[in-house]
């Protein structure tokens, strides 16, 4: 057998597990500070709004929950050992904790933002007329 302690790293799923949560619970206070402070007039300016509510506050959050699942089962059949358990803990916790806020703000963007989606339809409706 060998003297030396075998040194495990952690592995990359448990780590992304981890930043991924972190950077959850940092980005939506974030968002939910510029979602209030920034009006939006037009629709472009509501996609970019809406796409980037999308990456932050409901991808970030799934990935971490995803992430953490797949090494934390890896971990219970034995497939791999307990190392990163507590990263890939944290972030399922981190990223479940802040689904359901960021699933609100992306709804509160589409429902408060209802001027700029009816200038899109508005737009629209123009140029079914001028091609009628």
């Amino acid at each position: 057998m060998n003297d030396k302690a075998k040194i495990e790293k952690y592995r990359g799923l448990s780590i992304t597990a981890l930043v991924t949560g972190l950077l959850t619970a940092v980005a939506i206070p974030q968002i939910f500070h510029w979602s209030i402070n920034i009006p939006v007039y037009n629709l472009e300016e509501l996609l970019i709004k809406l796409t980037t509510v999308f990456i932050l506050a409901i991808s970030l959050p799934l990935a971490a929950v995803i992430t953490g699942s797949i090494d934390l089962k890896r971990i219970k059949t034995g497939r791999l050992s307990n190392k990163g358990k507590g990263f890939d803990i944290t972030g399922i916790v981190l990223g479940a904790i802040f689904i359901i806020p960021g699933l609100l703000l992306f709804y509160e963007e589409i429902i408060f933002n209802t001027a700029a989606i009816n200038e899109f339809i508005f737009h629209l409706e123009k140029i079914a007329m001028i091609l009628d």
